[in-house]
């Protein structure tokens, strides 16, 4: 699937494309997304209609919202969201983008004066993702695929005017106050009179930081095995991995989660709390969506949410998957004999769901003495984040359930007894 906007590059590519599809055996169709941003955009968005039609090419076409991405910027908004609609074509193998050798060398410089890394720096790469007819296990999104990297502008605009290939222009490409289109129009003329071979030159350093990257991605895999266990990270192991290498996993996890590479005063700030705050110390560092904590010389990736509602109260309405988004969780209820809360015993008054206020207490075992929940929840190594978070089941003013320790002493299933046996799952 082609991305197609109609401009020169994509209908170049297209009218290529479409030449070649029968002697290599695929099937070719397009994506055209309408950003509404421009008041010629449902005329582009006709263009390629047109074009489509004439050439018997199926063509899907897509209006997309761009407000959520707006506080990135315009360009980065319309790339998100553009990015969006490609990731969402389940039913192709690649979405090929018409991405050229000029845009390359923009992207390079454009990326190293915003202070990008290795990965930034690296640009575009011809292959982006594994795609489903990749055969690999988990490929569910389409590849992305840019086969026009070693050709300039130039080229294609000789091939357009050769072939008689029409395109639209869009207005905005000539506004010097985005980025992209400053870099092209006022610093690439100057740069290309004392340096002629300037496009190929910068693609060759993004081949060069390309190949880096690949490399600390795969070191990052390798102390990933080393200091790893469970979910979490072992902070001795990050210690013995040292400051540099500790940094690389760090940004690496986070990337593989699928968000943006995070901030490297943020990232360092992060590792410095790590390594340097006391063992009793709550470490708690935002790295974008995700948070880095740290308990019991373990490290945590969590994603990130908003405060406990402390006064949250709710009654349970009877759901076996009681999903609670303002906890980050799933309570789930398993009908089960002999085992679990006593179902007859709570359900006249039913069950009432709280959070900790302080105070709480817990007897657990016929013979056993009634104890803090703060104690319990202590040594059972419940990370504090999880424990202010943590539902707790009443009924009536009797507290008879915590999920994860189990039931209060006078409210089991008996042996013949139906029972409910409860979970609570986060999304960490």
């Amino acid at each position: 699937m082609l991305g197609l906007s109609g401009g020169l590059d994509s209908v170049v590519l297209l009218e290529v494309l479409r030449r070649l599809a029968a002697p290599l055996g695929y099937r070719l169709s397009c994506v055209h997304v309408n950003h509404n941003i421009s008041p010629n955009a449902r005329r582009w968005a006709l263009f390629c209609e047109h074009r489509c039609k004439q050439l018997k090419i199926a063509l899907a076409v897509h209006e997309v919202d761009i407000g959520p991405f707006r506080a990135e910027g315009l360009e980065a908004a319309a790339r998100r969201a553009r990015y969006a609609i490609y990731a969402r074509q389940s039913e192709v193998d690649f979405i090929v983008l018409a991405q050229h050798l000029d845009d390359q060398a923009e992207t390079l410089l454009l990326q190293l004066l915003r202070g990008a890394g290795v990965k930034g720096g690296a640009a575009m790469p011809l292959v982006r993702g594994q795609g489903r007819g990749s055969g690999k296990p988990g490929a569910k999104a389409p590849a992305i695929v840019r086969p026009m990297l070693a050709v300039s502008r130039s080229q294609i605009e000789v091939y357009a005017r050769v072939n008689e290939i029409k395109w639209v222009e869009d207005e905005s490409n000539a506004d010097t106050r985005y980025d992209r289109n400053f870099m092209r129009h006022r610093v690439l003329p100057v740069v290309a009179k004392a340096f002629p071979g300037y496009r190929l030159t910068l693609a060759r350093a993004a081949g060069h930081l390309a190949e880096a990257s690949t490399l600390l991605d795969q070191l990052a895999q390798l102390d990933a095995k080393r200091a790893s266990k469970g979910h979490t990270l072992v902070l001795a192991d990050l210690r013995r991995l040292g400051y540099l290498r500790s940094k690389n996993l760090l940004r690496w996890m986070l990337q593989q989660r699928g968000g943006a590479a995070p901030e490297a005063d943020q990232l360092q700030e992060g590792l410095r709390q790590l390594f340097d705050a006391g063992d009793d110390a709550a470490v708690r560092v935002t790295l974008g969506a995700t948070e880095l904590r740290r308990y019991a010389g373990r490290v945590h990736l969590l994603p990130r949410l908003p405060d406990a509602p402390l006064d949250l109260r709710c009654d349970w309405d009877g759901r076996r998957v009681w999903p609670l988004p303002e906890l980050g969780g799933t309570l789930r209820f398993m009908r089960r004999a002999g085992a679990g809360l006593a179902c007859e015993r709570v359900r006249g008054p039913g069950l009432r769901l709280s959070l900790r206020q302080g105070g709480e207490k817990l007897r657990l075992r016929p013979q056993g003495s009634t104890r803090s929940l703060k104690n319990l929840l202590q040594e059972a190594r419940l990370p504090p984040w999880e424990r202010e978070r943590l539902p707790l089941l009443y009924c009536g003013d009797t507290l008879v359930a915590v999920p994860g320790l189990g039931v209060a002493s006078g409210w089991e299933a008996g042996a013949d007894e139906p029972g409910w046996l409860i979970t609570w799952r986060t999304r960490a």
